[in-house]
């Protein structure tokens, strides 16, 4: 019985992202009108959507020595030429 609801659960969220998608498409156009009248600017700026993506963001900016030395260890372990 529990494939059962493992098998409900899995169809919903698909629904569910289905919908989701649905009414954004059909919504667009309503959303240009609302933000052309009341002025609101679109959010254009593609910032990481979750937390590990942020930090994976951040990580990749910096480059200090140790995270460069770090990542050229990662590399050799892995039998990745270094990155330049």
């Amino acid at each position: 019985m529990n494939k059962h609801f493992q098998d409900a659960w899995y169809y919903l969220r698909r629904a569910f992202d289905h919908l989701r998608i649905g009414l954004t498409e059909e919504l667009a156009p309503v959303e240009a009108v609302m933000r052309e009248r009341f002025g609101w600017e679109e959010d254009d700026t593609e910032e990481p959507r979750t937390r590990m993506d942020r930090v994976r963001t951040e990580f990749r900016n910096v480059d200090a020595e140790p995270v460069r030395k770090a990542r050229e260890r990662i590399d050799q372990y892995r039998g990745r030429p270094p990155a330049e």
